[in-house]
Order: structure tokens, then C-alpha cells, then sequence
């Protein structure tokens, strides 16, 4: 998992609230603690796993669960394996009882807004800068069960 986390901040570094500096310095406890406060969810294709997506509980709304690093292999973009991806967390949330999903995407990644809105999602007109990066990030919710 750690090695796919750092191909994914390789690839895209403007498309994470964190650095491969940075995490290439986490300790094991560290990456333990990252994986321990919600699920992970990894595609596995032939050669090893090619994709990545993690939720865990959201700060300050109990009711929601927070959608993070997402990354897929460039080669498989566009073919339904980010989508799949997608479907486990929000199986995973549904089934851990939240009303809605979020996640948080930089205000100029086009493609991406565009995925999410294909797969559910929907601006909630929220928005901030990282602290870590700097990159505008808006927020995206996905409603789950009686949630609107």
C-alpha cells in the first residue's frame, strides 16, 4: 500500500493534500495509523495492484465519511476502474451506517469534478485552500440512503 501511495503522489502531485516528501518520511506506525481509521480499498490487476482509494470518518460530521486518495494507473483512466473503486467506499460507508460521502478535489482538476459528478457526486459550493500544498480544493457530496 505504501508503495502504490507514493506512485500515486509521483504521478500526481497537485492532485493530493499531501507531498511525496512528506509521506515518503512516514514511519510504519504512521502508515499503520493511516490504514487503521477506516478501509483501504486497492485494485489488484495482473502485475499487482494498479489503483487506490481509502474513506475514513469525517471531522466534525458523524453522519459522513470522507472519500481520500484516489489514483488510478494512467493506463487505466477511463476504463471503469476508478469507478469500481468509487462503488467499494460507497458500498463500505452505506454499510458503516453513514448518510453521505465526501471528498474534497482541486477546483482546477476538470477531469476529475467531471468523474465524480458521473459517479454521484455534487459540488456543496464549499471550498478552501490546502495548507499543505495550496491547491484550491472543492467539496464534493455524495448522498447515501435518506440523506438529500
Amino acid at each position: 500500500m505504501r508503495a502504490l501511495r507514493l506512485k500515486a503522489l509521483a504521478d500526481a502531485p497537485d492532485a493530493f493534500d499531501s507531498t511525496l516528501e512528506y509521506e515518503r518520511a512516514n514511519t510504519t506506525a504512521e502508515w499503520s495509523r493511516w490504514i487503521s481509521n477506516g478501509a483501504t480499498f486497492l485494485l489488484e490487476e495482473s502485475g499487482g495492484p494498479k489503483g487506490i482509494v481509502a474513506v475514513v470518518p469525517y471531522d466534525g460530521e458523524p453522519a459522513a465519511r470522507l472519500l481520500i486518495s484516489m489514483w488510478v494507473e494512467p493506463g487505466l483512466r477511463g476504463t471503469g476502474a476508478a469507478a469500481a473503486l468509487v462503488a467499494s467506499v460507497l458500498a463500505w460507508a452505506a454499510e458503516d451506517g453513514a448518510a453521505g460521502v465526501v471528498l474534497h478535489v482541486g477546483k482546477h482538476n476538470h477531469r476529475a469534478r467531471r468523474f465524480y459528478e458521473r459517479v454521484g457526486f455534487r459540488e456543496t459550493g464549499h471550498g478552501f485552500a490546502s495548507e499543505r500544498t495550496g491547491i484550491e480544493e472543492v467539496e464534493m457530496r455524495c448522498p447515501l440512503g435518506g440523506e438529500r
